[in-house]
C-alpha cells in the first residue's frame, strides 16, 4: 500500500512517541524523525497504523527496533491525528540508547498515559550491570521503573 499523507503524519507522530517511549531521556530530544519497515498500512477504519517486517526507528540518538509496530490512534477536532496506544508484536523489541539497551518479547505503551509495558523476557543493559525480569513497568512521568512480574535478577560489578 501506498502511504498517503495521512499514513505519513501517523508515521512521524508514532515515531515521536515512540522514542519517547523509552528512555526517558528520549522525552527531551525532539529531533528529526526516521522510520522505516518494509511494509505500511493504513486502516482509517480501524484508526490504526501497522508497520511490518524489519522496523527501524530513530530520533536523534535514540533507536527502536521490532519485527512489527503498531499505532492506534485518534483523528482530532482539527483535522490531525493523536496516537494514543504503540505495540510491538511478534518478534521482539530493543530500545537503544547511548547508555542503556532495553529488550524484550513485546512493548506496550499508553502515550496519553505517558506509561509503557515491556513483556517477556526483558533484559535491561546498562555498563557492566543487568536487569532481567518477566515484565517491566515504566512511568515517564516520575522516570519510575518497576519490575513487578517473576523472579528478578540483577548482576552489576561494585568497582
Amino acid at each position: 500500500m501506498k502511504p498517503n499523507r495521512a499514513g505519513i503524519s501517523i508515521a512521524l507522530i508514532l515515531m515521536a512517541a515512540t522514542v519517547a517511549a523509552l528512555p526517558a531521556a528520549a522525552q527531551q530530544k525532539k529531533g528529526k524523525v526516521n522510520i522505516e519497515s518494509d511494509q505500511m498500512e493504513l486502516f482509517e477504519s480501524k484508526n490504526q497504523a501497522i508497520f511490518r517486517g524489519n522496523v527501524r526507528a530513530r530520533q536523534d540518538d535514540v533507536r527502536l527496533s521490532s519485527t512489527n509496530l503498531i499505532a492506534t490512534f485518534v483523528k482530532t477536532k482539527n483535522g490531525g491525528t493523536d496516537v494514543t496506544w504503540l505495540e510491538t508484536k511478534g518478534g521482539g523489541v530493543r530500545i537503544q540508547t547511548p547508555s542503556q539497551t532495553i529488550t524484550g518479547d513485546r512493548m506496550k505503551m499508553n502515550v496519553k498515559a505517558n506509561t509503557a509495558v515491556v513483556t517477556g523476557k526483558v533484559t535491561v543493559t546498562q555498563g557492566t550491570s543487568v536487569v532481567k525480569g518477566e515484565r517491566l513497568n515504566v512511568n515517564l512521568n516520575t522516570n519510575e521503573s518497576k519490575f513487578d512480574k517473576g523472579r528478578v535478577k540483577f548482576s552489576f560489578d561494585p568497582d
